[in-house]
C-alpha cells in the first residue's frame, strides 16, 4: 500500500486553528514554524512612497534630492530595507563612543 502525502500551508494550519481552537497544541508540535511571528518590519508603512525625507527638507540638509535614503519598494528587500544612494555618497556604519551602531554619510571623493 502506497503512502499518500499531501501539502499543507500556513495559511491551512491556522484556519484549522480557528475552527478547532483545541487542535492549536498538536498542530504547533506538528508544524511549529506556522506559529512564529514574522521576524522583520514592514518599512513601507513608515512614510507614504517609501521617501524618508521631503524634497525641501533633504536639499536643506545638504543633499541633491531626497532619493538619498528611502525605504526600499520592490525586489528581494522591498519593505525590509533602506535603499542608499551610492552615486555620490559614502555609506558606513561605525560604533560611536558609546558602543552605539550609527550610521555615517559623506559625499564621495570627487
Amino acid at each position: 500500500m502506497s503512502e499518500e502525502k499531501y501539502e499543507v500551508t500556513k495559511k491551512t494550519i491556522l484556519k484549522m486553528v480557528e475552527k478547532c481552537p483545541e487542535a492549536e497544541e498538536a498542530l504547533k508540535a506538528g508544524f511549529p514554524q506556522a506559529f512564529e511571528k514574522k521576524k522583520t518590519f514592514d518599512l513601507l508603512k513608515l512614510k507614504d512612497s517609501g521617501f524618508i525625507f521631503t524634497m525641501e527638507e533633504a536639499l536643506a540638509a545638504g543633499f541633491n534630492d531626497k532619493y538619498f535614503l528611502k525605504v526600499r519598494s520592490g525586489g528581494k528587500y522591498g519593505g525590509i530595507a533602506f535603499y542608499l544612494e551610492e552615486g555620490y555618497l559614502k555609506w558606513e556604519l561605525k560604533r560611536d563612543g558609546h558602543g552605539s551602531l550609527c550610521l555615517t554619510v559623506a559625499w564621495k571623493d570627487k
